[in-house]
């Protein structure tokens, strides 16, 4: 009996001072204050990461780097969305274009892509495009607005509206209202 009874009272020590450490911890971890909210995402987003850095190299025709503030993926929509995004896109060729934008989308199946706001493109040939929407279809590697846009380099200046730009040929298009000035 005597054995008993020192098992039932080292156990009720044992168990006291259990209670006491966890006590003692939850009245600690209460004092540190929190230093941000949790932010909930919204339903629709699956995933959500800041300060992307993202390569493509699997296509034979291009490398594709993007690096964007914040990206937001919505995999019932097969969408990624970036926030102030620039991308970088070499060519087979080598060409290299650094295209800048406030907002971005690409279709993670189709691999089309969108960019809007303060849009920018400038070659490694010193070429510069603005505009303000922009589309890439992966199927046609073709990009297309039908905005205004602004193409500048050392030698003139080219105005218009609408425009599509073939990254098989290199062939650019206008649409209309194209105005140029030499330099």
């Amino acid at each position: 009996m005597k054995l008993k009874k020192k098992r039932v009272i080292i156990a009720g020590i044992v168990i006291g001072v259990a209670l006491l450490v966890v006590a003692g911890m939850v009245s600690h971890w209460k004092k540190i204050p929190l230093t941000s909210p949790l932010k909930i995402l919204p339903d629709n987003v699956d995933l959500q990461v800041k300060n992307v850095h993202y390569t493509q190299v699997g296509d034979a025709d291009a490398k594709w780097e993007i690096k964007a503030d914040t990206a937001r993926y919505l995999k019932k929509e097969n969408l990624v969305l970036f926030d102030k995004v620039e991308i970088t896109l070499e060519t087979r060729n080598g060409k290299t274009f650094v295209l800048t934008g406030d907002r971005s989308q690409l279709n993670t199946n189709t691999r089309d892509a969108g960019i809007t706001g303060n849009v920018e493109i400038i070659s490694d040939n010193g070429d510069h495009l603005t505009t303000d929407r922009l589309t890439y279809s992966q199927g046609n590697k073709r990009f297309h607005t039908n905005s205004a846009i602004v193409m500048e380099n050392p030698h003139m200046r080219v105005e218009g509206v609408g425009m599509s730009l073939s990254l098989k040929n290199g062939e650019l298009t206008l649409f209309s209202k194209v105005s140029a000035q030499t330099r």
